[in-house]
């Protein structure tokens, strides 16, 4: 008796500990210089290949560095160079990668991963150029300096907390808005049975009705799961915080990053806040002032929380 009461007691702590380490270590200012970095106009919307994206992945690079993370050892530092076949030009285009070590084994893995490009200017645009407004540069705050935000939130969240069980990546894709380009290309390079999760974060800037929601189609239970694990810290009520997918219809499980590791693993998932519908997706009005950061804060360190289920 004497042994499991202090199990439950340094359970209990435990259990309070990690909000308070999510309090401490995940911040609405740094969220909001990210964004504001990435989705300002000298970036020129961020277009894959582009100064602005080189720019950007530098940025994010020194953010990776100074939260902590690795670089990976076959890379050149925290960038993973590839070439984008789009349309048939060849771009040179980059990933950017960071690593946390595991506690226990690095031959199991879980992937954390934001695209950073986004769509560019209006003549960038292959088809539906639309010269209406004066504004021709897609600043992509939502889509998504959001998710990339959030990515680094989670590394500096998870180095602070310094007991992940497994090798935990933190990858910027590249290419994703040419058609998962840089995803697609990790991929190859990955061995698809060292990976125990792939968690992407896409768009969790303006929310529908203040949660979130999971996109995929190999794992149902999901919701179920990262509730669950909320819950644990949080208390009655956290177990609503994540949705399922509203929008089946717009067939988001095979538009985002995920996308090609759920073709092989089972944990792939996009985690999202904005509907598909936002009068902003891919608009020259998807700017810094339009993103609600209290909610973003909140899903930030609901997701950090959540997602220990598979990191620990």
């Amino acid at each position: 008796m004497k042994y499991l009461s202090i199990f439950l007691f340094l359970f209990a702590g435990a259990s309070k500990g990690q909000p308070l380490l999510a309090d401490s270590t995940i911040k609405q200012l740094s969220l909001a210089e990210t964004i504001f970095f990435l989705s300002q106009d000298s970036l020129k919307g961020r277009l894959t290949g582009s100064e602005g994206a080189n720019i950007a992945a530098t940025f994010i690079a020194a953010r990776f560095k100074s939260s902590g993370l690795q670089p990976v050892a076959r890379n050149e530092g925290y960038f993973d160079h590839f070439t984008a076949n789009y349309y048939g030009k060849k771009i040179p285009a980059k990933n950017v990668v960071g690593a946390l070590p595991g506690k226990f084994t690095n031959d199991t893995m879980v992937i954390f991963s934001a695209h950073y490009d986004h769509i560019g200017q209006r003549d960038d645009l292959p088809f539906n150029k639309d010269y209406s407004y004066q504004d021709d540069i897609f600043n992509g705050a939502d889509d998504n300096a959001t998710g990339v935000a959030a990515l680094i939130e989670l590394a500096r969240y998870y180095k602070a907390q310094n007991n992940n069980r497994y090798l935990l990546l933190f990858v910027a894709f590249s290419g994703e808005e040419m058609g998962m380009l840089g995803s697609e290309y990790s991929l190859k390079k990955t061995n698809p049975g060292m990976i125990k999760a792939v968690i992407n974060l896409e768009m969790l800037g303006r929310p529908d009705n203040k949660n979130c929601f999971i996109v995929s189609f190999r794992n149902t239970s999901l919701r179920n799961i990262l509730n669950g694990q909320l819950k644990k810290y949080q208390g009655t009520g956290a177990e609503f915080f994540f949705k399922n997918d509203p929008y089946p219809d717009e067939n988001l499980s095979s538009r985002s990053d995920h996308y090609p590791f759920a073709r092989k693993i089972k944990n792939a998932f996009t985690i999202m806040g904005s509907s598909p519908a936002d009068i902003h997706y891919h608009s020259v009005d998807d700017e810094y002032e339009t993103i609600d950061f209290e909610f973003l804060l909140k899903a930030t360190k609901n997701i950090a929380l959540a997602c220990e289920y598979f990191t620990r």
